[in-house]
């Protein structure tokens, strides 16, 4: 890790839990699940802020989101799309 890269990890600690339950919030309102891109775009997060959320959420034991099919984002490249686990 570069020392930037470790001054932004250590700037971002006290705002994870919130940020995570930010996008989790989002994911379980959308019945129809969302993307990233859509993910960032609800909650104004930056691209590494939302996919770092994801990733914590999707890894987390028990996974509180799992990723099932996938849409087209504004580029029209296929994104996973994401959905809130029953269980959270």
């Amino acid at each position: 890790m570069t020392e930037t890269s470790i001054e932004a990890f250590v700037d971002i600690q006290p705002h994870i839990n919130y940020l995570c339950s930010l996008v989790l919030n989002a994911i379980k309102t959308a019945s129809e699940g969302m993307t990233c891109q859509e993910i960032e775009m609800k909650l104004s997060l930056g691209s590494g802020t939302a996919t770092a959320r994801i990733n914590e959420l999707a890894n987390m034991t028990p996974p509180l989101i799992y990723k099932e099919g996938k849409r087209p984002n504004i580029s029209g490249r296929n994104a996973a799309v994401w959905f809130s686990c029953k269980a959270s």
